[in-house]
């Protein structure tokens, strides 16, 4: 069973999961017409092959400097691999790059994701989304103040 406490790293003591951000990862949740649609812009442009696995590369890399940065060590040391509370995010900003390499127009549903995906990641480099490995902690926490 995994614990999560807000998402990012484990409340309850259980070890964190990675996932392994990859081309095939990413094409089997892609939804059919960006798939299509991925795969033509492959046959046209053929030396585009290899890009996906680039943006994957540099969002995984931007994740994982984030959560170094704020002071826990990463227990997977495959560069692709992110903690699992990561991922929705980090999905959500490979897709965007990449509709956006497809000349793709993005929904207002499309691009408040992203920009959810952002906030989350900025919150982790900013340190307002805390991050520990102390299973006695409840991380990320937020605190505002009473009036």
């Amino acid at each position: 069973m995994l614990c999560y406490w807000g998402g990012l790293f484990p409340f309850c003591g259980q070890p964190l999961m990675y996932v392994l951000l990859s081309v095939e990862f990413l094409q089997s949740v892609m939804n059919s017409d960006l798939l299509g649609d991925y795969n033509q812009w492959l046959i046209d442009n053929p030396e585009k092959e290899g890009r996906l696995a680039t943006i994957i590369q540099q969002t995984a890399a931007e994740f994982r400097s984030a959560i170094q940065a704020n002071g826990l060590p990463l227990s997977d040391d495959r560069e692709n691999a992110l903690p699992e509370s990561c991922l929705r995010h980090a999905q959500t900003t490979i897709l965007f790059e990449l509709k956006k390499e497809l000349g793709q127009t993005m929904s207002e549903a499309e691009n408040a994701a992203a920009v959810r995906a952002d906030v989350f990641l900025r919150g982790i480099w900013m340190g307002s989304i805390p991050v520990t490995a102390d299973p006695s902690a409840q991380s990320p926490s937020y605190k505002g103040t009473c009036q």
